[in-house]
């Protein structure tokens, strides 16, 4: 795990060993507390009329991510690649603990789940999601510890860009190894991805738009991979839009209608006029509760789960929604087997 992007910044702010002590906050919330909010959310599909009971329960998980500090999240990430044991350790607790259980979930409920039509959805951490459809099963911006025992689950991969918290390197060298397609912006074995085109995979049509990061901030341009997917006639060609961190909406050029958009809700996009430009039929907002992010001023940017569904507040609600880590959303249409 390449963690360079989010660690040398917060090891100059900490001025401290990351190893010195456990994670304080980290039991502020019981197991049975999180265990329950977790089993609510995998019961409770996102629906409009169980908005108000959700976010009830997403306060739950919401004050468990207040009790970790972006130093000590780094620790965690440290201690993944240097000392796996300490990394157990500190999973037993607070928001951790929910994050490793959510994660162990989505990969037993995609290998046990059999989609009979449509697309199953599972959102992992961050932008990260896992789709499956009669006919196959991929990921996108996938960022968990031990990704790389997905890669026997996936058919191909992609990556929106290079920064940590959107790629494990250790599922794409997996993926590599196993020759399966895995589209980047400049990873070493992958296809390297700099410009628009189209990619097939089996009846997958994907095209890659080039966005921005921040189209205002120098040096932060075209450095974006949007995808656009067609999920195969199984799906009924449902179309995924995945924008990644991409924030100039104007770089969206997506040619067939849109059924599913999934977006950055805190990176300076403009996300109401971002749905308008692409008329999806629904909308996620995601990247919310970075742990690598401050939740506290000057640079509050672990963004919170009030704070995204007051981006797409103008949005009706049977047209866009949130989702916690760990849950599994469903197509309309979709159906499962046994």
């Amino acid at each position: 795990m390449n963690l360079w992007y989010v660690a040398v910044p917060l090891l100059f702010i900490a001025g401290v060993a990351l190893f010195s002590s456990p994670c304080p906050g980290q039991t502020a919330l019981s197991k049975a507390q999180l265990d329950e909010a977790r089993a609510f959310f995998a019961a409770t599909p996102a629906t409009a009329q169980n908005r108000a009971a959700r976010q009830e329960r997403m306060k739950i998980i919401q004050a468990a991510a207040d009790g970790l500090t972006p130093e000590q999240y780094v620790a965690y990430l440290e201690a993944c690649v240097k000392d796996p044991q300490r990394a157990d350790a500190l999973e037993r607790d607070g928001i951790l603990y929910y994050l490793a259980r959510s994660v162990e979930g989505v990969f037993t409920d995609v290998q046990r789940t059999r989609v009979k039509s449509g697309v199953a959805v599972w959102h992992l951490y961050n932008i990260g999601y896992i789709f499956k459809t009669p006919e196959t099963c991929f990921g996108v911006d996938i960022n968990v510890r031990n990704a790389a025992r997905f890669a026997p689950l996936l058919d191909f991969l992609l990556s929106t860009h290079e920064h940590p918290d959107h790629n494990s390197p250790d599922l794409i060298e997996a993926m590599v190894k196993a020759n399966k397609p895995v589209l980047t912006r400049n990873y070493p074995g992958t296809t390297q991805v700099t410009a628009p085109g189209e990619y097939r995979f089996g009846t997958v049509r994907v095209k890659v738009d080039i966005g921005d990061h921040h189209f205002d901030w120098p040096n932060n341009s075209d450095n974006m991979l949007m995808y656009q997917i067609e999920c195969g006639p199984a799906t009924n060609d449902y179309v995924i839009y995945h924008s990644g961190d991409g924030n100039n909406y104007q770089k969206m050029k997506p040619d067939k209608p849109v059924d599913l958009f999934i977006m950055h809700v805190g990176v300076g996009m403009n996300v109401e006029e971002a749905i308008r430009l692409l008329q999806p039929k629904f909308s996620l907002g995601s990247h919310v509760l970075e742990l690598a992010h401050s939740p506290k001023p000057p640079q509050a940017w672990r963004l919170t789960f009030n704070y995204a569904f007051g981006v797409v507040q103008n949005i009706p609600a049977e047209q866009a929604d949130v989702l916690t880590w760990g849950e599994r959303w469903l197509a309309p249409g979709a159906t499962m087997g046994s």
